[in-house]
């Protein structure tokens, strides 16, 4: 059998990035996601706003997937769908890069051979594994479902942090009940369940090695173990990897390098595994064992490690981007003009579409205000109802293209305002949780939504984190018209806070008993029914 070997000397670091979750201990909102470049940890840089944890590098060492909480105030773990998942950058957000939602209910991201991300979803106390197909910019363009634990392994109530192979043949996740508690290999075409390593009071974080062969886990003995994949032959399970620093040690968050020849863990003296400091340490991999370990960051609470081992690349040029496309009239009565304005971010060339004299070049990071309509700059007089298309460009990134679009309607008489829609999908959401605004007007000159300026056709993502009503106000020829729609936000005081200090953490340990179990199920059946989604349309015909 193979057993942990003792580490002799410190390892010398490849050349990469390593990237983790740092914060103040037991301060679980304070956590956010960190990146460094090897050997020399340098170019230190924060990738993401705080209460953001599970970082993983792509296989190309461009993007990290990770899960954030929707909730101020820290959720240590994701039993419930308390977590979006994002893909950010490696060199962080700025010059046009931004943080790009994945999906509003994920967390535990894996990524595929092929880029493709795979990520758990809660459903129903089950869990679905969700397929993310990126486009080249980190950005989504298709989500689709791979399996329901719920209708693959019915007779496996509580399985979660699913970890996808790369190859997507197998999956490692966490146990919570039968047949064993621990962690188990689960095939994905011909859905069966093989143990892989067995979970003490914490423990669980399921990681599969990037060759699909092996998985780590943080499992019995407060150690770091391992089992081989259900499609090896002569396959091994729950096997010691890495063992605590001391008697009264504890090892968590493992993680392993893209080139299988690193391996790193977070050592704590607090057996407390969600509140104590973590030291992260990496260990040069001997076959299924480990020697030669060093510090890499310590001092406080350090997890959640991984490291792409490659050259490091240069950021990428600045994506262009359309800031603002408006014109001051939705609609106009000839021989009234529209005056469109825009501003562009990182655009050295930017062109107007459906006004052949309203081309301009060299435009950066400017104001550009256009009239069209008799008398002004550029004679040009819509007749009929004009879509305009605004395309901004950048020499140093030819790939990439913005445009947006701008509707004027042309109308022979004066006509009046009419809001044919307001909807909130659903009209009551849990804190956390988001609902999508939509609205359709016709024949309006102006409108804005609290305030803020909106199309007149548009929808929109909200998440407020109290009751909010949201008033849409139009102006039109024949005087303004207003609809308002209140999204109602439930808070979780149905769900006692003693049950959510562990919202996932490997809740195996026995002082939880039966009882706790039984009062957990009471209170997510209460919330689940005082969050049901409950669509509401309000439609409105106003003169």
């Amino acid at each position: 059998m193979l057993v942990a070997v003792a580490p002799n000397r410190a390892a010398a670091l490849p050349t990469g990035y390593f990237v983790w979750v740092k914060g103040t201990a037991g301060v679980a909102a304070s956590r956010a996601i960190f990146r460094v470049t090897l050997p020399g940890k340098t170019d230190e840089m924060q990738l993401t706003e705080t209460e953001s944890v599970e970082p993983r590098i792509s296989p190309n060492g461009k993007w990290v997937a990770y899960a954030k909480a929707k909730l101020p105030g820290g959720s240590d773990y994701h039993d419930f769908n308390f977590w979006r998942l994002y893909v950010v950058s490696i060199h962080g957000t700025g010059d046009g890069r931004e943080e790009n939602l994945i999906d509003d209910n994920g967390y535990w991201p894996s990524w595929g051979n092929d880029g493709k991300l795979y990520y758990s979803q809660v459903d129903d106390n089950h869990t679905l594994i969700m397929r993310a197909t990126l486009d080249e910019y980190g950005r989504l363009v298709r989500r689709d479902q791979v399996l329901s634990t719920r209708d693959a392994f019915s007779n496996i109530p509580e399985i979660n942090e699913c970890f996808m192979s790369p190859d997507a043949t197998w999956f490692a996740a966490r146990v919570r009940q039968i047949p064993v508690p621990g962690v188990g290999a689960f095939t994905v075409s011909a859905p069966e369940y093989s143990h892989l390593a067995a979970a003490g009071a914490k423990g669980c974080m399921p990681i599969v090695a990037p060759s699909g062969k092996w998985a780590l886990i943080a499992g019995s003995g407060y150690g770091i173990r391992w089992g081989d994949s259900p499609l090896v032959g002569n396959r091994k399970t729950d096997q010691e990897l890495i063992s605590p620093h001391g008697s009264d040690g504890l090892v968590y968050h493992p993680g392993i390098s893209n080139d299988e020849q690193w391996v790193m863990a977070a050592h704590s003296t607090d057996l407390n595994h969600n509140d104590g400091n973590y030291d992260i340490y990496i260990y040069e991999l001997n076959g299924r064992s480990v020697r030669n370990e060093e510090l890499l960051m310590g001092g406080q609470f350090n997890g959640w490690p991984d490291l792409w081992v490659g050259e490091p690349s240069d950021p990428p040029p600045p994506i262009p981007g359309i800031d603002l496309f408006v014109p001051n009239s939705y609609t106009i009565v000839p021989p009234d003009g529209a005056l469109l304005s825009w501003h562009t971010s990182f655009a050295t060339d930017v062109s107007l579409d459906n006004a052949a004299q309203c081309q301009y070049g060299a435009v950066l990071c400017d104001e550009t205000t256009l009239l069209c309509g008799s008398g002004g700059p550029v004679a040009f007089s819509p007749t009929a109802t004009t879509t305009y298309t605004l395309t901004a460009e950048n020499c140093h990134n030819l790939s990439v293209v913005a445009a947006a679009h701008v509707v004027v309607t042309v109308n022979a008489t004066p006509q009046a305002v009419v809001i044919n829609r307001l909807t909130l999908d659903p009209e009551e959401i849990v804190a956390g949780d988001s609902a999508q605004l939509s609205w359709s007007v016709t024949n309006p000159t102006t409108l804005e939504i609290n305030g803020v300026g909106v199309a007149p056709i548009g929808s929109l993502r909200v998440d407020p984190l109290e009751s909010t009503t949201y008033t849409l106000t139009a102006l039109g020829h024949q005087g303004p018209v207003t609809v308002e729609v209140t999204l109602e936000v439930t808070d979780l005081e149905a769900i006692p806070p003693a049950l959510l200090d562990d919202r996932g953490g490997c809740m195996c340990d026995a002082r939880h008993g039966n009882l706790g179990w039984i009062l957990f199920g009471l209170c997510l059946m209460v919330w689940r029914r005082r969050c049901k989604p409950a669509a509401r349309q309000l439609d409105a015909t106003l003169t």
